[in-house]
Parts: C-alpha cells; structure tokens; sequence
C-alpha cells in the first residue's frame, strides 16, 4: 500500500498542514459518495486511509449520483464523488462545483442469466444488447433512481431507439447498485452494473457478465462543493479531500483495492501510482 513510499512524505504532510488549519467541528467532513463507490468496499478504505494522515473525520453520505448531488445543492455535503458526466456538466455550470477532477474508472456492463435467453453474449454493443433483451421481452431490473448506472442505462435505450419505460418486462428497483444485482438475480434478469461491484456480488448472486461496454469507461470524478453558495460547507476539508484521493498516495489506494482478494485492481486510477504492486 501506498503507506510504504517515503516519497510520498510531503503529500501526508501537506494534507496534514491542511487539516492541522481547521479546528473544532471543521474537522467533520461529509463526503457524498456513490453506491458502487461503497458496496465494492473502495469507500471504506478511502476514508480510512485519508483520516489516517489528517485530523479529519468522515462522515459519508451515500446515495446514486443524482440523490448525491441534490444534497450538494442544498449545501448538505462538502464534496463529492459521483459519475454522472451530464449531471456533473450541469451542477458546474450552475455554479454549485467547484475543481472537478478525474479519480478513477471502470467499466459497465450487461449482468444476466446463464441461459442468455436474449443472445446477449452474441450482441457487439451494448445498445445491441438491449435490443435483444426488449425484442425477447426478457426482464430487465433498472435501478430507476437517477443513479450514474440509471442515467447511462436510460441513454442506451435511447441509442437503441428503444422506450422500456411501461413494458412489462422493464421493472425498477429503486435501490443500490449491490442490492439491485440481488434483486435481478432473484428475478432471473438482466441489468446494468459497474465492473467493480459485479467482480465483488459475483459469487452472491446467480448471474453472468454477458457483455462489457469497453468502449464508454465509466470515470468516477470528486468535486468540491461551492462555499461561495453554502457558508456551512468546509472548504478546506473538501480541497484536502481532493488533493489527497488524486494525489499518488490515493491513487494506489485505489490501485491496490482489490488486489489481494481478486487479484485484480477493481478500480483503475486515472493518475500515476508509483507503488510495484499495481495490477488492473
């Protein structure tokens, strides 16, 4: 872990400096953070590994991407991380986020019964597949929750021209990315679900991944939450935050996730980690 590189000394001690600048109650920082973020486990490691080199104490707030950045709005949290691109778009422009930063990706992907009643192992795009599943009238199970997955499932249908939305097959969970992949398990079905919590419910769960959407990875962002517009929000905490998940330290955190248990990175970091132990 990132733990054993002394070059990565003046990083702790920057974010230390950073926290060692706030006191009392400015040292609770709440972190809005996406399902998949928690139920692969990433978030437990994140938040353990940043309170281990400052004074800050996390209090996560989890929920889709779109739950999470509405609590942004009403100024409930100090940062974020979520991976909604258009969502994101509109929550800077509209001036309520603050140094969006690329942190890390996966990839999303059809989840489905072994017997494949749709032919969806045989689709060569995603969009295809979804076509296969709607002609066959196979169930679907969609989180329906304005989720990051939410919102990238809905513009598949719409690049398959196809609108699942009252059709009896097309069913919605309105719960988290792990609980949702129990839920189509139990209902013998097809949903879309992120790399990373997939490889970790693999083994809960009675379902395949079918087919990988290589070709739009899935990049998770943090942005901090404007203080200009919320006088509660703890601005350092959340430039602290920022700085330490894309520094070299959080990155091979997020490189390491993984490795140990599935031989395998479930996230890839989008910078640098200098760490030998890194795997993808």
């Amino acid at each position: 872990m990132w733990r054993r590189l002394p070059a990565l000394g003046v990083i702790v001690a920057s974010l230390a400096l950073l926290a060692s600048s706030c006191g009392g109650d400015h040292n609770e920082l709440i972190l809005g953070a996406t399902t998949s973020v928690q139920d692969s486990g990433l978030l437990d490691e994140i938040v353990r590994s940043f309170e281990g080199v400052t004074d800050y104490h996390v209090k996560p707030s989890v929920g889709g991407s779109g739950e999470v950045l509405e609590k942004a709005r009403r100024g409930e949290l100090d940062v974020v991380m979520t991976h909604s691109p258009a969502d994101e778009d509109k929550f800077i422009a509209d001036g309520e986020g603050l140094d969006r930063r690329p942190v890390m990706q996966n990839f999303f992907l059809v989840a489905g019964p072994e017997a494949d009643p749709a032919d969806v192992r045989d689709a060569v795009t995603v969009s295809e597949a979804f076509k296969r599943i709607s002609d066959s009238r196979s169930i679907f199970i969609s989180r329906g929750d304005r989720s990051g997955t939410n919102v990238r499932e809905l513009s598949i249908w719409g690049e398959a021209g196809i609108t699942p939305q009252g059709q009896s097959w097309y069913q919605e969970s309105s719960t988290g990315q792990g609980q949702n992949l129990i839920v189509a398990s139990d209902k013998d079905a097809y949903t879309l679900v992120d790399s990373s919590t997939f490889t970790v419910f693999e083994k809960k769960v009675a379902l395949r991944a079918l087919l990988t959407d290589t070709a739009n990875p899935n990049i998770y962002t943090v942005i901090r939450v404007a203080s200009n517009k919320h006088d509660n929000v703890n601005s350092a905490g959340a430039i602290a935050f920022a700085e330490f998940v894309t520094s070299p330290a959080g990155q091979c955190v997020i490189a390491d996730f993984g490795m140990e248990e599935y031989d395998k990175s479930l996230f890839q970091p989008v910078g640098r980690c200098p760490s030998a132990n890194v795997g993808g």
